[in-house]
């Protein structure tokens, strides 16, 4: 029986491209506003439009945001990675584990079909992974009480084998939790980093606009703002 694997998601360039784009629109815009700030000529046209130290500031506020928004995402998909990686990992242990134990019950002569439907060790094994869990939980806890201990310790089974089975589902269930409290967190992170920007595009779109007639007539110190 082939062992069903977390899917890796593949690499989306659409998704990688926009992550870049935000990531050059985020760091332009703190270079935007650091030229504002800090040349004389540039500062004092665009105080007199509003632009005075206290209206920068929020502009800066909202820069750093994003920038922390960001970075904040990157870690938390990097967390989620991790999860995956752990979960398929943990499903690859507990299956095969579970595949050997019902091979072997179905394979031992002495147990009759009312011992195998008593180990649970009927039908195909679960693909959902609660149910795999329940199943497997079932099986081991059956496996522990006679008269099956005995009989199972000479084929490989002993109480310490099983422990080890249900360690492994335990260890299962951990990372498909785990790995839920990271897609959870991913999510959460990304709509926060979208938001800060949205925040950060509005602010920017009306700033540049204001400068364009603040500079209408200083191509020059345009030229510094947009590169």
């Amino acid at each position: 029986m082939t062992d069903l694997a977390v899917p890796t998601p593949k690499p989306v360039k659409r998704k990688a491209d926009q992550d870049q784009k935000i990531a050059n629109q985020i760091t332009a815009d703190g270079q935007y506003l650091e030229t504002v700030k800090t040349d004389p000529e540039i500062s004092v046209l665009l105080a007199a439009r509003g632009y005075i130290p206290a209206k920068l500031t929020e502009g800066f506020t909202l820069q750093q945001g994003a920038q922390a928004a960001f970075t904040h995402r990157q870690t938390m998909l990097a967390a989620q990675g991790h999860a995956t990686a752990g979960l398929s990992g943990s499903i690859a242990t507990a299956r095969e584990m579970y595949l050997d134990f019902r091979e072997t019950v179905r394979s031992v002569t002495a147990f009759t079909a009312s011992d195998r439907k008593a180990l649970n060790v009927n039908g195909t094994v679960p693909d959902d992974k609660q149910k795999l869990i329940t199943a497997a939980r079932a099986s081991y806890q059956a496996a522990q009480a006679e008269p099956y201990a005995a009989t199972l310790a000479t084929f490989g089974y002993p109480a310490t084998v099983i422990d080890a089975a249900l360690a492994a589902l335990d260890a299962y269930s951990t990372a498909d939790t785990d790995q839920n409290s990271a897609i959870g967190s991913a999510t959460k992170a990304t709509a926060d980093r979208n938001a800060a920007v949205k925040a950060l595009t509005a602010y920017m779109k009306q700033l540049r606009g204001i400068a364009r007639v603040a500079l209408r007539k200083r191509p020059d110190l345009l030229k510094k703002l947009n590169g």
